[in-house]
């Protein structure tokens, strides 16, 4: 018996939009959760101490946090950004929490994920920096 061809078509324009809105949601995010560290930083130090872990580990965590959310708003090196903003978050949790995980942040942190998904594993959609560098390869590539 043949199996039957089932082909999906996506808009790319929605695509495009909902990766957007993704990217804008998580960068926000990433920056409220940078800008409340550096608002209360004397405690955030306090807890990274409590923690074992240097202050210079935590300065370093959210001073990559506010970087990776321009790049995410941005769409410039999305994918890696995407990546790495998964792996940031889960060492600010570490560090801001100092250690005592709660629903909370495990609730935050898989919301997160899920966000960064669809950039990480699709691209950055239309509406993104990659996107107009990749095109202005193409078309100097075909110039001749």
């Amino acid at each position: 018996m043949q199996t039957p061809q089932v082909h999906c078509n996506i808009n790319e324009k929605a695509f495009s939009w909902t990766v957007f809105l993704t990217r804008l949601l998580a960068g926000g995010t990433l920056l409220y959760l940078s800008a409340g560290c550096l608002l209360f930083y004397r405690e955030f130090l306090a807890n990274a101490a409590a923690a074992g872990w240097p202050a210079e580990l935590g300065l370093a965590v959210v001073a990559a946090q506010l970087v990776l959310a321009l790049l995410l708003i941005l769409g410039w090196l999305t994918r890696w950004a995407a990546g790495s903003a998964v792996v940031c978050t889960a060492l600010w949790g570490v560090l801001f929490f100092a250690s005592n995980f709660n629903k909370v942040y495990v609730a935050l942190l898989i919301l997160l994920v899920a966000a960064l998904l669809p950039a990480a594993l699709l691209g950055p959609g239309r509406m993104s920096v990659d996107f107009v560098h990749a095109r202005r390869r193409v078309e100097k590539q075909f110039r001749g």
